[in-house]
């Protein structure tokens, strides 16, 4: 099990060459279990080589305890399973992608 905190929504987050950001969170049912995720974009904004954008989407795990408290930001923590076994990362992309279409998935 591991703690989660919350994210800033739409907040850019500031890296060498541009940004991410979250743009929505979420839960989708697998299994009869609630799995957590979290849709964002990177941006290349102030790179030498260019500039572009890729969505992705941050698996944290499955809801074990929803916002249960708060850290001293205030933002929510909860406590998630990390997804471990590769069938259910395979099933659950497969879920996000029909959804979130050329978004990099991870876990």
């Amino acid at each position: 099990m591991e703690e989660y905190i919350h994210k800033d929504m739409n907040e850019g987050i500031r890296s060498i060459s541009g940004y991410y950001q979250y743009l929505e969170e979420g839960t989708l049912s697998f299994n009869g279990r609630d799995v957590l995720y979290l849709v964002g974009v990177g941006v290349v904004d102030n790179s030498c080589c260019g500039s572009g954008c890729l969505p992705f989407v941050r698996v944290p795990g499955y809801i074990v305890s929803w916002k249960q408290r708060t850290d001293p930001a205030g933002r929510p923590i909860n406590t998630v399973e990390p997804i471990t076994q590769e069938t259910d990362q395979r099933a659950i992309q497969q879920l996000i992608a029909s959804t979130y279409p050329g978004a990099q998935i991870s876990f």
